[in-house]
């Protein structure tokens, strides 16, 4: 490192640094899932190694740090740019010591080749590596580490429940949309959502639709028969714990929602092309590398989930078939993707004693 770098690393680490008490540091600049994903697995990380922790993340990921208490000494906020900064510039990948940054991210950790191994997924019966094994594996942790599910302080659900009467969300009988990504993943031409949404409405449910955040979005917001909903990062489990039930595209608040587990149904719609692979980044996947049940199989067992694959440039009778069968939650459709195990079964039936272990019990009240 140069002598004009070093001097700007050890400036920032003056700031991001504990100075009452050295402390492991994690950097999160990525989405909500990722920073979820991290604060889950802190309580092992200190099981495992010790001392304690210092997160550094974005002023909007700090209700996330709420949600797992005791877990970390300090939290620190700053800007995505300059996280990134850190890491495009500073990090060793070499280096694993306390008060020296990680970035526990297998798309920015090391040579940046580790998620690659996701794609091993598309050859059945081979294998492959989720991504929730490879946190372990950056983190230091043995493959049996288990994560933690996110803690809502009563006040947060005192509070959603104040919000959902105002707006008339019916308990146990409404339906969050969340269509917004800040990923760019490319979006469903409006008849596939206003299809959804006419569908759940037909079926006497209450649909809302999520404006807050997502910078990649359907052409049309809110749905067309949707009522608008602006939900906050600590209010979103909450609030789809009184609805009852969430339609989603892949997004971090999807995940952060999954590993709560408090609804009655979640559906995740995933966006492949009928003729070519998915690239994001400049990086091109196979349709396997965001699916839940590939990426993080063990927050899976025991909730009611299930993931569509919806051919975003498919016909508009296409698309209306999909969204029909998703609102009517016709899980027997060939677009219902489940992951094969080896024996005829499903590979969640098939693995679910060893993935419970690697994810503590879902809530007394799901």
């Amino acid at each position: 490192m140069n002598v004009i770098l070093e001097k700007e690393y050890k400036h920032l680490l003056e700031q991001i640094r504990d100075p009452d008490r050295r402390s492991w540091i994690f950097l999160n600049a990525a989405s909500i899932g990722d920073t979820a994903a991290v604060c889950a697995i802190a309580q092992a990380f200190l099981k495992q190694h010790g001392h304690s922790i210092t997160i550094v993340v974005p002023p909007d990921h700090v209700a996330i740090t709420q949600m797992y208490p005791n877990r970390f000494r300090r939290v620190h906020t700053a800007e995505r740019s300059l996280v990134n900064m850190v890491a495009n510039k500073y990090l060793d990948p070499v280096r694993f010591e306390i008060d020296v940054p990680i970035y526990p991210h297998p798309y920015v950790q090391g040579d940046c080749r580790l998620h690659e191994l996701l794609n091993l997924c598309k050859y059945p019966g081979r294998g492959g590596m989720s991504q929730t094994d490879m946190i372990r594996h950056l983190l230091r942790l043995p493959w049996d580490a288990q994560f933690e599910r996110p803690t809502v302080p009563a006040q947060w659900d005192a509070e959603a429940e104040q919000i959902a009467r105002q707006i008339g969300l019916v308990k146990d009988e409404s339906v969050i949309l969340f269509p917004a990504n800040n990923s760019p993943h490319p979006q469903f031409p409006d008849v596939f959502w206003e299809t959804v949404a006419a569908r759940l409405t037909q079926r006497g449910l209450k649909v809302f639709c999520n404006m807050r955040g997502g910078t990649y979005r359907p052409d049309t917001m809110p749905i067309a028969g949707t009522t608008p909903i602006d939900v906050q990062m600590h209010q979103a489990l909450s609030l789809v714990n009184y609805a009852g039930r969430i339609v989603s595209s892949a997004t971090g608040m999807q995940l952060l929602v999954l590993m709560g587990g408090r609804f009655k149904q979640m559906t995740v719609t995933m966006p492949i092309s009928k003729t070519v692979e998915f690239r994001m980044n400049q990086r091109q996947y196979h349709s396997t590398a965001f699916m839940a049940q590939y990426i993080y199989p063990e927050f899976l067992p025991g909730v009611p989930f299930a993931e569509f694959s919806v051919p975003y440039d498919g016909t508009p009778q296409e698309l209306k078939e999909i969204a029909i069968a998703i609102a009517d939650d016709a899980f027997d459709h060939q677009s219902c993707v489940k992951r094969m195990g080896t024996n005829g079964r499903t590979f969640l039936e098939e693995q679910d004693i060893w993935l419970r272990q690697l994810m503590a019990p879902l809530p007394e009240n799901t």
